[in-house]
């Protein structure tokens, strides 16, 4: 009978890699597609081999989407994009609320950097997109933290 998923530990040795790599991929949204039973998480055999052919690479140029070859681009990190905006931190450093918001950043090799400009111009559509659809935000002056509505409102036009 062949196998069709194997456990972390095995795909841990084959890879020699950790097992609680593994596990931290798994909480970033990286790494092959798994299987979650009760408490035992399996990587399906068919989805490791998926995730081998599309992490093979013939040369270092096909990943340079990924690095910023211009050294003038004035990027900052997430951190002094969320001083300089006032926009929540998790929007910045979460990649799947940077995705689904659209929030403009490039890779430099593994870390995330933003181009405040873009940031900012980016801000600024969000704005203008709520108050064509007549979006407004109430303000609650008992509330210390801020929605991102409320953030993204407060920008200079």
């Amino acid at each position: 009978m062949q196998k069709i998923a194997i456990n972390e530990n095995e795909l841990a040795e084959r890879w020699g890699i950790s097992p609680k790599t593994l596990q931290r991929w798994r909480t970033e949204g990286r790494g092959p597609r798994y299987l979650k039973l009760s408490k035992r998480v399996a990587d399906p055999v068919d989805e490791v081999l998926n995730f081998e052919n599309r992490s093979l690479y013939e040369s270092t140029w096909e990943r340079s989407s990924h690095v910023v070859a211009s050294p003038d681009a004035n990027l900052v990190t997430a951190r002094e994009v969320a001083t300089a905006t006032s926009l929540p931190m998790y929007l910045l450093t979460h990649p799947r609320m940077r995705e689904a918001l659209g929030v403009p950043f490039v890779y430099v090799g593994k870390l995330v950097r933003f181009n405040l400009d873009e940031v900012m111009a980016w801000a600024r559509r969000c704005s203008k997109e709520m108050e064509q659809h007549g979006i407004e935000v109430a303000q609650d002056a008992q509330q210390d933290r801020r929605s991102l509505l409320q953030a993204i409102a407060k920008l200079p036009a």
